[in-house]
């Protein structure tokens, strides 16, 4: 069971992918000099972290589309929202890493503007607003 109307074999498409990023990165430790494979595969991670940080965000035109917010996971945003603000204030105060802060930050902005969406929006999957101005009185 999922929780999506996802196409089929994705499942299988995704494991796939993860496989092939595992072994690509341990590829690359034993392929290049430990300084370098340090610094190349904290940047591949940092570029992985940013895109699944900004993922739900690609259900913006959905929801805009039919003003419902629905389609966002309050539970997985406010544990993001969480999650990049604690991340955040360690790496900037603490660790002074912008591989830390930076994808946290991003993950930060894109986690606020999926609360804020779901503040404006809510979950009407009823009918739209457009629909409501139109009812009779």
């Amino acid at each position: 069971y999922t929780h999506c109307n996802c196409p089929p074999k994705t499942a299988s498409t995704h494991f796939k992918g993860v496989v092939g990023i595992i072994l690509g990165v341990g590829g690359l430790a034993f392929m290049l000099p430990p300084q370098m494979a340090i610094s190349v595969i904290g940047k591949l991670g940092v570029a992985i972290c940013i895109a699944l940080f900004a993922s739900p965000l690609s259900a913006l035109k959905t929801v805009m589309e039919t003003k419902s917010a629905k389609s966002i996971p309050l539970p997985f945003t406010i544990a993001c929202v969480t999650n990049c603000a604690l991340w955040s204030i360690l790496g900037l105060l603490d660790m002074h890493d912008v591989n830390i802060y930076l994808p946290n930050l991003l993950g930060l902005s894109c986690g606020i503007a999926q609360v804020v969406l779901k503040i404006m929006y809510g979950s009407n999957d009823s009918f739209s607003s457009k629909d409501k101005d139109q009812l009779p009185m």
